[in-house]
């Protein structure tokens, strides 16, 4: 009888983000546009519905199986089809703006309202068919966290600001330029981080149906007659910092020093070499080898105008005292705020947990 009562608490929940999200489509498309016009930068809205499949990535979370997300979105997004565009990405791209609402299917993980910033590189964008690649992040609000007495086993997450990722493919059919219907495959992961622990993560992979619409009119052509282009070169000192409230009884710090050196690839992308050093504020251990990490890292990052995506695997040389295995990943967002400043946050994990979420400035040298 509880499940039930649950099961239809949540539907109501539910239906009740559906009416307002619906609400919010409405008033987002101006009343200015109410009639068609040219541009080669079309806005788009939309609106989703999305399922997908809890993954047990470590027995303490295996009371979790069968468990399945559900939710609904609402986007603004923008398609570039301008000449510039073309010319620096070798294709043309979309960017936008999420905000969705999804129950993750169990009583103990509840629920979550999130906003989501995504870029979309298109690899075919005219015709009835077209396909893209999307990936995002942004913040979230977690309904239910992990507490000692009230909620003992949910450990996939223990603070209500988390963090989403997202990455996925798209396919659309256009019935013309102004209406669309979307299917996608993504994979989805939310954590706080590394804030505080517990913090295994929630990760599940899902699949989402959309429909999308423009009030504009706009020419989707075929990406040819590129320019020349010059590969991109650079090489960065780094400094990040965060503060983490893990099993430690007080706030733990962690600063890390980076050397970083990217080598062009193609209009989009680069590939990186990284050496860190990394310093952890580890109280129950006074030897300094216990409190240091060096490592070199090798990856590839994605080049957005002045925004940069990377991402690094790595291997330690010298490993801190409590850290789970020898390899971790290193994920980086990072803007270029002048020729010699980059600004950005980075969050490096150790498989499917998050280690920590730092704020990173960079110099070039």
């Amino acid at each position: 009888m509880g499940n039930l009562l649950v099961k239809h608490m949540n539907r109501s929940l539910l239906l009740r983000y559906c009416g307002l999200l619906l609400l919010c489509l409405i008033s987002a498309v101006p009343r200015a546009q109410s009639q068609s016009k040219q541009t080669d930068k079309p806005i788009f809205y939309g609106i989703s519905a999305y399922y997908g499949t809890f993954q047990v990535h470590t027995n303490v979370l295996s009371q979790f199986r069968g468990s399945h997300p559900s939710g609904i979105g609402l986007e603004m997004s923008q398609l570039l089809l301008t000449d510039k565009a073309k010319n620096t990405f070798g294709l043309y791209p979309k960017w936008g703006l999420g905000l969705g609402y999804v129950d993750f299917g169990h009583p103990d993980l509840g629920h979550a309202l999130t906003a989501l910033a995504y870029a979309e590189p298109f690899f075919k964008v005219h015709g009835a068919w077209r396909f893209s690649a999307k990936v995002g992040m942004g913040v979230a609000y977690m309904s239910n966290p992990y507490h000692v007495n009230s909620n003992p086993l949910n450990r996939t997450y223990s603070t209500k600001l988390a963090f989403p990722l997202s990455a996925g493919l798209n396919a659309y059919y256009f019935f013309n330029n102004q209406w669309a219907v979307k299917t996608s495959v993504s994979f989805e992961h939310i954590s706080n981080g590394g804030l505080k622990a517990p913090n295994l993560g929630i990760n599940y992979p899902l699949m989402a149906i959309a429909l999308e619409h423009t009030l504009d009119t706009y020419n989707s052509n075929p990406v040819k007659d590129l320019e020349p282009f010059e590969k991109q070169s650079r090489q960065e000192l780094l400094a990040a910092y965060s503060i983490k409230k893990d099993s430690v009884p007080d706030n733990q710090s962690i600063a890390a020093l980076s050397y970083n050196r990217s080598f062009g690839g193609g209009r989009i992308n680069s590939f990186t070499l990284a050496a860190m050093l990394e310093y952890r504020q580890l109280q129950a251990y006074k030897k300094a080898a216990d409190q240091w990490s060096v490592a070199p890292l090798v990856g590839n990052e994605f080049l957005l105008g002045r925004l940069r995506f990377g991402q690094q695997i790595g291997f330690y040389l010298l490993q801190a005292a409590e850290l789970p295995n020898n390899l971790f990943q290193n994920y980086y967002l990072r803007y270029q705020l002048s020729k010699q400043f980059t600004g950005g946050i980075n969050l490096k994990a150790h498989g499917r947990v998050a280690d920590y979420l730092a704020i990173q400035v960079g110099f070039a040298l």
